[in-house]
């Protein structure tokens, strides 16, 4: 298969135990995927990438990395795997061997822990806080009260709105060691948690969680590759 590489740099999309049977490989950000392996690691790589022209090309960059990411998610429902970044690349077919070569003790140990393993995205996203308006026809020191006291309603509503995260937060570092929290936008919390495939507990406890938490809206990934704890 490597006799079929065109010369040039190699653009790796992630690293995976050498397969037994033959494993679908699926299109690349343009061309076909294909499988480098030396002893019991391999790489699947595509050439021909030009990540140089594709940084000037905003929309064709974005399609780029969601192609990226879609190789990787299609792979990991057939093959254990340690996603690599977008833009990743090496500079020729023999330095990717060698590279496979002097790392691939590293890889199988890493590929060895994370195999029945799969990463969820939790996303806390804050509910917006409605508070009613101030009284109609209020004047004088009846407005200044009503307004003081409906900033003091949202003061405490936002309050209440940080313990609950904060609650919840710590239930999940408490049940789960292996987790990441991510930057997120603003008014939302991104956890990433590494449980074993088809754990059912995980879902079961965000159901809990739901329930402490009213001025959140909780919403658990679907399984994804290890992207936090490669």
């Amino acid at each position: 298969m490597s006799s079929e590489l065109t010369p040039g740099p190699i653009y790796l999309y992630s690293i995976c135990p050498r397969p037994q049977q033959p494993l679908t490989l699926p299109l690349g950000l343009a061309e076909p995927t294909q499988l480098i392996a030396v002893n019991n690691i391999a790489a699947v790589v595509e050439t021909g990438v030009d990540l140089e022209t594709l940084q000037t090309d905003e929309p064709r960059l974005l399609n780029a990395v969601l192609s990226h990411d879609r190789v990787i998610c299609e792979l990991f429902q057939t093959t254990p795997l340690l996603p690599l970044r977008f833009g990743t690349q090496i500079a020729s077919l023999d330095h990717l061997k060698a590279h496979l070569a002097t790392q691939g003790a590293d890889y199988a140990a890493k590929l060895e822990t994370l195999a029945p393993k799969a990463e969820y995205q939790l996303k806390l996203i804050a509910q917006t806080v409605e508070l009613p308006p101030v009284t109609a026809g209020l004047t004088g020191r009846d407005y200044f009260l009503a307004k003081k006291q409906r900033i003091q309603d949202q003061t405490t509503s936002q309050e209440q709105q940080q313990a609950e995260l904060s609650q919840v937060l710590d239930h999940i570092y408490s049940a789960y060691s292996d987790c990441v929290e991510a930057e997120g936008p603003a008014g939302e919390a991104r956890v990433y948690i590494l449980v074993d495939r088809g754990d059912e507990t995980l879902s079961q406890r965000v159901e809990e969680w739901r329930s402490q938490t009213p001025h959140w809206s909780l919403v658990l990934s679907e399984p994804l590759p290890p992207y936090h704890f490669v």
